[in-house]
């Protein structure tokens, strides 16, 4: 019988080191699940965390919003060197959808709140909920829609759609889910299931 590690017990793989700067790419079925539900159209879109482009490319597919995708890390796509956490400018799109790396996902709602004057998307695990001062934090806040996955959702490592070391696609425990915050909403969250 194998040991169980804390990564293996949260869901990860005991396999592999964490991705260098949480680049876990977001499958744009994930994307087209939130579009399904959610109206990003008529506005601008800003993609903070691009990566290559998994999540843009979807929105500008699928939407009739302008995509603009900025990333920290230079990875091919999107413009690169842009720290979405120092940017001063608020007010300066309609939406912000994104997969943000997990150890600073508050960080990036926070952000994100200020920056968007309509809505804000992210892809997040669901135990984003969790915590006693993110329960306080979470009052404050316009989460409207907080949609979990029925189907099992594997973020792609690296932006790699198969395992190297399997040759088959990724595959993980966790839940995942689309935490949506609306500006000036003012109700209690809603759970769906998509």
């Amino acid at each position: 019988m194998s040991k169980l590690n804390g990564t293996s017990l949260v869901g990860g793989s005991g396999n592999f080191k964490r991705v260098d700067n949480d680049f876990y790419a977001t499958d744009p079925k994930s994307v087209l699940s939130l579009l399904e539900v959610e109206d990003f159209n008529n506005g601008i879109i800003l993609e903070p965390c691009c990566g290559q482009g998994h999540i843009s490319k979807t929105l500008e597919k699928h939407t009739n919003s302008k995509v603009i995708s900025r990333d920290l890390i230079d990875r091919g796509y999107g413009e690169g060197g842009q720290d979405f956490l120092l940017f001063q400018e608020p007010n300066q799109c309609d939406y912000i959808i994104t997969n943000p790396p997990y150890s600073l996902a508050k960080e990036f709602v926070e952000q994100s709140l200020k920056v968007a004057t309509k809505k804000v998307a992210m892809f997040l695990k669901i135990q984003f909920l969790e915590g006693q001062s993110r329960k306080e934090w979470f009052k404050t806040t316009p989460l409207k829609t907080v949609y979990v996955f029925s189907k099992r959702q594997n973020p792609w490592r690296n932006g790699e759609t198969i395992n190297p070391k399997t040759g088959k696609s990724w595959s993980n425990t966790m839940c995942f889910c689309w935490f949506v915050w609306e500006k000036g909403y003012e109700g209690k969250p809603q759970i769906e299931w998509i």
